[in-house]
């Protein structure tokens, strides 16, 4: 089928559009983005 391709392996996450309360009030968006997936070895790329 896929010649050499290992099935589901995730290289990033998509994280979505947050909106957090600050506590003086504040709201700070953070837009949507990509991260590295949470994995045992955090070594970047």
């Amino acid at each position: 089928m896929d010649s050499g391709k290992t099935k589901s392996v995730i290289k990033r996450i998509y994280v979505p559009t947050q909106v957090r309360d600050l506590p003086n009030g504040e709201k700070l968006k953070i837009p949507g983005h990509y991260k590295a997936p949470p994995s045992s070895n955090n070594l970047p790329d």
